[in-house]
């Protein structure tokens, strides 16, 4: 560099200070700038999905308290409950015993905790107040019984009176 003249050092200071940009910009700043657009775009999709995920993760907190708060309801109920025999009481009660024309326990197995009972009842020749008295009064408070299906017709024998069938199940632990 000592033989150069004064314009060719200028020249050769400036053709590397180019090269030098040109290289700083086409791996250091064009990369960065590539990025900068990617997470522009991709932050807000990420975004939408945290969101999403936070509205599961919620949900799936309040059903797996709900969950437990059953778990401790079933399992606080250590008595025997015998579904079949709690119907047919309570039907005693209202005086419906003599409407009863049918009565069909079913036992579904979930897994090796717990099981569900249900009874299928049939009430012949009953007014819509006997009806509601006998669900109202078989909703026991310490018992989590669930109507799974409700079925009536209008009776021929009578236009104030019904036939229904009722599925009634509750959830049971296993012993």
């Amino acid at each position: 560099m000592k033989n150069l003249t004064a314009r060719e050092r200028w020249f050769t200071i400036g053709t590397a200070v180019l090269v030098a940009a040109w290289i700083s910009f086409a791996f250091v700043i064009s990369p960065a700038l590539e990025r900068m657009e990617t997470l522009k775009r991709v932050i807000p999709e990420k975004e939408k999905t945290l969101q999403q995920l936070r509205t599961r993760s919620a949900q799936y907190r309040a059903l797996q308290a709900g969950l437990d708060g059953l778990e401790r309801a079933t399992d606080a109920s250590n008595a025997p409950f015998e579904l079949v025999t709690f119907l047919e009481s309570v039907a005693a009660d209202l005086r419906l015993h003599r409407n009863i024309t049918a009565m069909k326990p079913d036992v579904l197995d979930f897994d090796s905790d717990y099981r569900e009972v249900m009874v299928e009842l049939q009430l012949d020749s009953i007014t819509l107040s006997q009806l509601v008295d006998f669900l109202l009064k078989a909703k026991s408070p310490n018992r989590f019984l669930q109507v799974k299906s409700l079925y009536i017709v209008r009776n021929a024998a009578g236009p104030d009176l019904l036939d229904t069938v009722i599925q009634i199940s509750i959830l049971q632990r296993v012993t």
